[in-house]
């Protein structure tokens, strides 16, 4: 083998070595945040694992890549890659975002949310709220925990007992099981 030839894929294999983990290589990491003052409903920290993580000092910022999740109270968000503040509790996701809280499935494109606020918004081509015997898919979203309720807008489509909606505006009130 030439020189040049040897020395190309020596280059190439040490590139995929580095880009490539085999599986069980390297556990989730896993972090720990505490909060002050009971912000999260009386929960007195929120779980984080992923893949890959970074803090910035700075900022007071972890980035999360690859199968990242997020525990706090009864809910739990899953993710490829988010931004969540240890100071603010503010947290932004990006690509296949899901919250679950007990049978309820929020997905979206991207979120923003203010753990500490007790909402979070979603947004993408397809946001979406299901639950046995509800669907309801929108432009974006937002979902109140405290209130317990989620508001659609854009082009919205709601299936609830069994008759299909469409609006640009809608919220319900999971608590209730009302359209409003």
């Amino acid at each position: 083998m030439k020189p040049a030839r040897w020395l190309l894929t020596a280059a190439i294999a040490a590139l995929m070595s580095w880009s490539v983990a085999l599986p069980g290589q390297a556990a989730p990491q896993t972090i720990t945040l505490s909060v002050t003052d009971q912000i999260i409903k009386g929960q007195d920290k929120a779980i984080v694992t992923a893949d890959h993580s970074t803090y910035n000092e700075d900022t007071a910022r972890y980035t999360l890549r690859g199968n990242v999740k997020i525990q706090f109270g009864n809910r739990t968000i899953l993710t490829d890659a988010a931004k969540i503040s240890t100071q603010t509790l503010q947290l932004w996701t990006e690509g296949n975002t899901k919250l679950t809280e007990g049978e309820l499935c929020f997905a979206g494109g991207a979120v923003y949310a203010e753990l500490a606020g007790n909402v979070a918004w979603f947004f993408g081509p397809n946001c979406s709220l299901e639950r046995p015997g509800l669907a309801i898919h929108s432009d974006n979203m937002a979902y109140h925990w405290d209130r317990q309720t989620a508001v659609f807008d854009g082009h919205v489509l709601c299936i609830y007992k069994g008759e299909h909606r469409a609006a640009s505006h809608l919220e319900f009130d999971l608590a209730n099981n009302e359209i409003h």
